[in-house]
């Protein structure tokens, strides 16, 4: 109330000062008219009275002047002023205040944007109560360094890590369940469950958008099954109906009662889940004997550092390792990690290699900040210009009672018009910019955790975006007005008034700054190309390496029992499971748009199945080899290229024989230059799919091109391709004529034709999957790098324009004297040109020594180029080089053409 009446107190002394001037003129009558009767009753006359009293108070204006400067009203109704008037003077140089706003709006706009992204990824990723106390604890294995794990525990241990710590106020464990069928009766789905102990949605602290989350009586032995949905799942599978909570559904076998529909920012307990379900003693996986491995999650209690919570989880789970050694390296470290940190960590997950998203994020928040600093530049070029032109006005201000403070406050204003003005429209390009976001992000997201929140809501501008657009506003009007409000407060503009100060050496001096800004705008240019180059670049090497196969119009699936009937293992192992597989390729093969099916037992490109020591007949030299089990079809559906021999032959693989095709870096390090074909391998400790591992020997038959099998940054490793049916399991490739991720649902339809209580656990095109897992975060990187070198390119052509066509404007007369006494046209535009020219090649020679020192920082982002490539280094500088001259190019156009009679003139 208090702060409304000091507001209603402020505006009505802002917009009631007439009458507080009549107020003090009634004032001031009274005291003259008690003075003058004073006098009167002394003996003066009348008249005499009232001319001494009104000498004695002297001037009644003087008087109102020193009293509304004692109020602060005064000051805030004179900077009301001051804005009012920077309003109506821009709207009069609209071109101007186009220029200068558009580019500001350019720089806060994107500024808000990257920050929107890093806030919402690295600081709201979760959307949990006390989120930035979260944490994970991570295995580190103490002899290999790149092998780490979130911490997994049996549903007995996490009791003993609960109840024994002294860090953590709680502690919840999850489990990734893998794909179950669901069906209510007609339909069948099938989803992406996750297993939660009852109490982690009370942890998680996040309301049900529709029902409720799961509560602790849910874990009970006695408790009815129920289950919680994504919203996802809800508006995807659901069409977003709400009658869908309560109803029943057989999941894996059991009826559960749908209770609740979480929110789009619920993303918890595992990135694929499409429902959860509450875990108990009695439920297991697959044996129901109330033990289950478990993923935790902890907050630590108020006050508690991830040191001291990391020393007292490593002294408990070390307790733990003694009674399960194998569960734990010989060697390890236990640490807690902030929960945002893990998700953004660059780990190697089995097959999956994530690059520092983290780390880009960092990266990018440098790159905008350099943008916002050219944008800065710019305006403060423009503005320092406008104020040497407008030094003629300002003197006559000041030959009018002006202080140098008074003006100083003038301009600030009206960069803080300008930069209010800029916020407005950046916001607004924020807010388009924000909107496609979400199409780069979802893939990197389901990497790391967080694809959910970026595919369904992405980053928005929400208060705290918004509150850094406005501190953004505040810090771009002292960066744009501090340089003119110092020109001025510094200027003798005494020479104004007598007309000797515009072209004369004041100006050319301040011409010095204005060059500065440009060399400088020039610089951070150079250093954000160069940084956008490079990673163009990368990506471009990245997107072209030679895989060994063709994974162009391919989708890539694979079907499992559920694991209430034994999971993966019954269709190994069984006739049955054999039989449903023969069925499903025949289905496939005849299905429209499939030109081939091969089978093979691991994800092409990223899984060359378990490493085994693999030696020659007769030599000494082992060493580590990849093993592939596949078909007769799996060479000609990915387009490999056989270097000599022949593929494995359908007799080969409906049999079971040991035979198989090596690559070439195998064949050259076991065999030199001698022929591979007809050569025997032996794979020491080779598994089957029954029986125990035992040492199996291998005909070789054929050799083939090298095939990325670590993913196309890693070098391609020894590598075996056997028949899929020697080693058991099988993923399906299909070749297409059409989209691969059109048939998704063909192929789901003919799997469950044959068997309906199949689950399709993949149906992905194999391009989508080198997308999602080594191609989005560069990609990433480079849509947001990639705009934001292009603007600051755009920035630096309006700064060197703008300052080479203000050098003109001041070099008129002497142009027009050289013109006069015969110099050429070519020469004066050759003359400008060289003006220009030393300014852009005085700021890529800074940009190119800074880049050069900076560039560094993005080597863990850049893959297949030097962080110092000199041909990036290069087509920037030229780049640069030919934009800068072309913004020079009209200014000096113009200066050649001035007619020297009117330059001569000139003022």
């Amino acid at each position: 109330m208090k702060f409304l009446a000091s507001l209603r107190s402020l505006c009505s002394a802002l917009f009631q000062s007439k009458q507080i001037d009549a107020e003090m003129d009634e004032e001031m009558r009274l005291h003259i008219q008690n003075r003058a009767d004073d006098l009167e009753r002394s003996g003066l006359s009348r008249g005499e009275a009232e001319r001494r009293a009104r000498i004695e108070f002297g001037g009644v204006e003087r008087f109102k002047e020193e009293v509304r400067e004692t109020k602060w009203v005064t000051h805030l109704d004179s900077l009301f002023r001051d804005f009012l008037y920077a309003i109506r003077n821009l709207r009069k140089d609209r071109k101007f205040a186009f220029v200068a706003v558009f580019a500001l709006a350019l720089g806060i706009g994107a500024s808000t944007i990257v920050f929107s992204v890093f806030y919402n990824l690295v600081f709201n990723a979760f959307a949990a109560k006390d989120a930035s106390r979260l944490v994970v604890p991570v295995v580190q294995d103490a002899e290999r360094p790149g092998d780490e794990r979130s911490l997994s525990v049996p549903f007995a241990d996490l009791d003993v890590i609960r109840n024994q710590n002294r860090v953590f106020e709680n502690i919840v464990g999850y489990a990734s369940n893998d794909a179950v069928l669901a069906n209510d009766g007609p339909e069948t789905y099938q989803f992406f469950d996750t297993l939660v102990t009852s109490d982690a949605f009370e942890f998680y602290g996040v309301p049900a958008l529709l029902g409720r989350g799961i509560v602790p009586d849910d874990g009970k032995p006695s408790a009815p099954p129920v289950f919680v949905m994504s919203y996802r799942t809800w508006k995807g599978t659901f069409h977003e109906d709400p009658k869908v909570l309560g109803k029943t559904l057989t999941i894996d076998g059991e009826q559960r009662l749908l209770v609740g529909i979480m929110p789009a920012r619920f993303q918890a307990f595992g990135s694929q889940a499409d429902i959860w379900i509450p875990l108990s003693r009695l439920t297991g996986t697959p044996s129901a004997k109330g033990e289950f491995s478990a993923e935790l999650l902890a907050r630590l209690k108020p006050g508690v550092r991830l040191q001291v919570a990391s020393a007292d989880l490593d002294v408990i789970v070390r307790g733990l390792a003694t009674l399960h050694p194998s569960e734990f390296p010989k060697h390890f470290t236990v640490r807690a990690e902030s929960a945002t940190d893990y998700l953004l960590a660059p780990r190697g997950g089995g097959a999956v290699f994530r690059s520092d998203i983290k780390h880009l994020l960092y990266d990018l928040l440098a790159a905008v900040t350099m943008l916002l600093l050219i944008a800065c530049s710019n305006v403060a070029n423009l503005l320092l210009a406008r104020a040497t032109i407008r030094g003629k006005e300002m003197a006559v201000r000041t030959a009018l009672g002006a202080t140098r403070g008074r003006l100083v406050r003038l301009l600030l204003a009206e960069s803080s018009v300008l930069a209010m003005a800029a916020c407005a429209v950046g916001c607004l390009f924020a807010w388009l910019g924000v909107k496609l976001v979400p199409i780069i992000m979802p893939r990197i997201g389901d990497i790391y955790g967080i694809g959910r929140m970026a595919a369904e809501t992405g980053p928005g501008l929400d208060p705290a975006v918004l509150f850094f657009a406005l501190g953004l506003a505040l810090v771009t009007t002292i960066l744009c007005g501090v340089a003119p409000a110092l020109h001025v407060a510094r200027t003798d503009l005494q020479p104004q008034l007598t007309g000797a100060g515009r072209g004369g050496n004041n100006a050319f001096r301040h011409g010095k700054l204005r060059a500065v800004l440009v060399v400088a705008e020039v610089a951070f240019s150079i250093i954000l190309l160069v940084g956008s180059g490079l990673m163009m670049r990368s990506f471009y090497l990245l997107t072209h390496v030679d895989l060994g196969f063709n994974p162009k119009n391919v989708l890539l699936t694979f079907f499992v029992p559920p694991h209430s009937t034994g999971g993966a293992t019954r269709i190994y192992a069984s006739e049955r499971g054999r039989s449903v597989l023969r069925d499903v390729v025949e289905r496939l093969k005849a299905l429209p748009g499939v030109r081939s099916v091969a089978v093979q037992d691991t994800i092409v490109g990223y899984g060359p199945g378990r490493g085994l020591e693999a030696t020659s007949p007769g030599s000494a030299h082992s060493e580590e080899a990849g093993l592939l089990g596949c078909d007769e079809n799996f060479f000609s559906t990915l387009e490999m290229r056989l270097i000599r021999g022949r593929w494995l032959s359908e007799r080969e693989v409906t049999n079971a024989q040991y035979v198989g095709v090596i690559n070439q870096r195998l064949a050259r390090d076991f065999f030199g230059e001698a022929d591979a074909v007809g050569q025997q391998i032996r794979v020491k400790a080779f598994r089957g799919p029954v029986g125990p591992p035992q040492d199996a020997e291998f005909q070789i038959v054929g050799v083939v091109a090298d095939v990325k099998n670590a993913g196309p940054q890693q070098p391609s490793m020894p590598m075996i391709f056997l028949p899929y049916t020697v080693r058991g399991g099988f993923v399906l490739l299909l070749k297409t004529t059409v989209d691969p991720a059109s048939l998704r649902h063909a192929v789901q339809e003919q799997v469950w034709a044959v068997d309906r209580d199949e689950i399709v656990g993949m149906a992905s095109p194999l391009e989508d999957f080198l997308q999602r897992f080594t191609y989005s975060t560069p990609e990433f990187g480079l849509f947001i790098a990639a705009p934001l070198a292009s603007i600051s390119l755009f920035l630096v052509i309006i700064g060197v324009f703008s300052v080479m066509a203000y050098t003109v404007s001041l070099r008129t007369q002497e142009i027009g004297v050289r013109m006069a006494l015969g110099a050429q046209q070519r020469e004066i535009l050759r003359m400008i040109l060289r003006t220009g020219f030393v300014l852009i090649a005085a700021g890529i020679a800074i940009g190119l020594i800074a880049s050069y020192a900076l560039t560094r920082f993005l080597a863990s982002q850049i893959w297949g180029v030097s962080a110092t490539d000199p041909w990036t280094f290069g087509v920037v500088v030229a780049l640069v080089v030919i934009t800068g001259l072309a913004a020079c190019l009209l200014p000096a156009r113009r200066a050649a053409g001035v007619d020297p009679l009117v330059a001569l003139r000139y003022e």
